[in-house]
């Protein structure tokens, strides 16, 4: 968990140096895509904190004045709670699938593939249900300070 937890810590560094740059291989498959577009908006979004809504789902790993990372997992048939994300990369430690449901419109079904990597800016409301038959597990690591 260690590694993780620096691998996590590495590639934020690495993207606040790129300042932006994906590698479209590394996103997830599906509609997945315009998920994340689909449930971003502008930095004056309520922050509703998954940790504090769905505490079932989402644990602290680690923190301090720069980043989060958070733990989330969704076993099959299990929602999580409304809640929105700060700019944050994700990385899949096991997959499914899940639907979307945006508060902008209508519920997305997206494939996780386990080992995918991405780049969200500042999250819309929204919850998640895994739709399919396996447990997911995703490290979030949310930005608090790019200084």
């Amino acid at each position: 968990m260690k590694r993780i937890i620096i691998l996590l810590l590495l590639g934020t560094g690495l993207y606040a140096c790129n300042q932006g740059t994906t590698n479209d291989s590394s996103k997830m498959e599906g509609d997945t895509k315009d998920t994340v577009a689909s449930t971003q908006k502008a930095t004056d979004t309520v922050n509703i904190d998954i940790v504090q809504t769905s505490p079932n789902q989402a644990r602290v790993l680690m923190e301090n004045e720069h980043v989060r990372v958070v733990e989330y997992s969704v076993k099959p048939g299990e929602k999580d709670v409304w809640h929105t994300h700060p700019p944050r990369s994700s990385y899949v430690v096991s997959g499914g699938k899940v639907k979307v449901y945006s508060e902008n419109g209508e519920p997305k079904i997206s494939e996780v593939k386990t080992g995918a990597s991405s780049w969200a800016g500042q999250g819309a409301k929204h919850y998640v249900e895994n739709i399919g038959d396996t447990d997911i597990k995703i490290i979030l690591t949310e930005i608090k300070s790019m200084n």
